[in-house]
């Protein structure tokens, strides 16, 4: 049964897929004001879940691709986008391996906690030893962004923020704080990312 989240969108959550929340939010916001001042835009929406963010970013009308390394997720995001009416180009891929190309927009969701802290829970958590899932995403976000393109990466209070900005700084972004949002038991950020 579809559940309705972000803006009345129905999504459709199975099996080991991470359901929306707050951080999928905040992240759908950012995305959306930064593909409504772009002319034309292209999104590649990493690590899709369910496609809250692919499909947002579609309606807000961008043109779309999205990817997850588990094949079911991809499944998932083709149904959920084709019942909100829009179109999304959905692959697997494990980060970058099966796109080319150039985007606009890079934005991902990522699994941002560290390994220490969800041990035994939930892989749609777990970022790994040294935060390397962010760490892999960024030294190959910078090859597929084009000119004045944005990296929206969601991390928590609990991933390192200092840590991850050092990370971008590294692989030559300039990063602000786009939006944070402040939970219960830690507080979200999405960092914006430009070369």
């Amino acid at each position: 049964m579809p559940k309705h989240f972000y803006k009345g969108l129905e999504l459709e959550i199975k099996g080991r897929v991470y359901e929306p929340r707050e951080d999928s939010e905040l992240l759908a916001e950012v995305v959306e004001a930064e593909v409504k001042k772009r002319r034309s835009p292209t999104l590649f929406d990493l690590g899709c879940g369910s496609g809250l963010i692919a499909i947002a970013a579609a309606k807000a009308g961008a043109v779309v691709t999205a990817v997850d390394i588990d094949a079911g997720a991809v499944e998932l995001t083709k149904r959920n986008a084709k019942a909100n009416s829009v179109t999304v180009d959905c692959r697997v891929s494990d980060l970058f391996s099966k796109v080319r190309g150039k985007f606009d927009v890079i934005a991902f969701n990522a699994p941002y906690l560290p390994e220490a802290i969800v041990k035994g829970e939930s892989e749609a958590w777990a970022a790994g030893e040294r935060l390397e899932v962010i760490r892999r995403a960024v030294e190959q976000a910078k090859h597929h962004l084009k000119a004045g393109g944005a990296l929206l990466l969601v991390v928590s209070s609990l991933t390192g923020v200092k840590e991850v900005g050092r990370l971008l700084a590294d692989n030559g972004f300039k990063f602000e704080r786009a939006a944070d949002k402040k939970v219960p038991w830690e507080i979200l950020y999405v960092l914006r990312a430009v070369l």
